[in-house]
């Protein structure tokens, strides 16, 4: 059984998009690279039933289906190039989050977690780089689940929710190392050209270095009950 705990929110009712697809991907491919499709939004300190099976795992809420889980193909993914610490946080400044958000409690980007449970990231867009957007993110642990986590709303807030607010329907990540607790790195956004229902999305994670941590692709689709993780 995996449980989505209440602070785990990204709206207010439901689980956060990257935390719930970290939870599955762990609990059911450990230590491979994994693709999450989520299906209905994830419930919140309710107990969903894990049917793991080895080619496509499935996350179960009574009789409702949530999310599956399938081993990722090994295919090349456009990921944005990295910035630097001091550049990510100059584009935290034009986050426009703060102001106007969808979802403003969201547990990895909402600014109105004042609490300090929530990782309050800010990606804004980067100077001289108009497709990409980054912001400063220092993880409290190594965990899988938190890094999925920081890697899901850069590419939401890439996709620019003031056009549309989409829902994120897929995830696919790659975890090359576990960050480095109390060190600051860098997360970068990236949307694909085009727009309409859908978007796709490219996020990454690097240390202060400029080594990649983690990549992830998603798609996120419009919905009229917008619901994004």
């Amino acid at each position: 059984m995996l449980t989505v705990p209440a602070r785990f929110n990204g709206p207010p009712d439901s689980g956060h998009g990257g935390y719930t697809c970290g939870l599955l991907a762990g609990a059911a491919l450990p230590g491979t690279d994994a693709s999450v499709t989520l299906l209905a939004p994830p419930p919140l300190d309710e107990p969903m039933r894990l049917a793991a099976g080895r080619r496509r795992s499935a996350l179960w809420w009574d009789e409702e289906l949530i999310a599956t889980a399938t081993p990722a193909a090994a295919t090349a993914t456009r990921v944005p190039e990295p910035v630097s610490v001091d550049l990510a946080r100059v584009a935290s400044e034009g986050f426009t989050g703060v102001d106007a958000h969808p979802f403003p409690t969201c547990y990895a980007c909402g600014h109105d977690r004042t609490d300090g449970s929530g990782l309050r990231l800010a990606p804004g867009p980067v100077p001289g780089r108009a497709d990409t957007v980054a912001c400063v993110w220092t993880p409290a642990d190594s965990g899988a689940a938190l890094l999925w986590t920081a890697l899901d709303c850069p590419g939401g807030w890439a996709a620019d929710p003031r056009t549309a607010t989409r829902v994120l329907t897929r995830m696919t990540a790659r975890l090359l190392r576990a960050p480095r607790p109390g060190t600051p790195h860098v997360l970068a956004g990236w949307c694909a050209p085009g727009g309409g229902r859908t978007a796709t999305t490219a996020t990454a994670c690097y240390d202060a270095d400029g080594a990649l941590v983690a990549t992830a692709a998603s798609v996120w689709t419009a919905t009229e009950c917008s619901r994004k993780g």
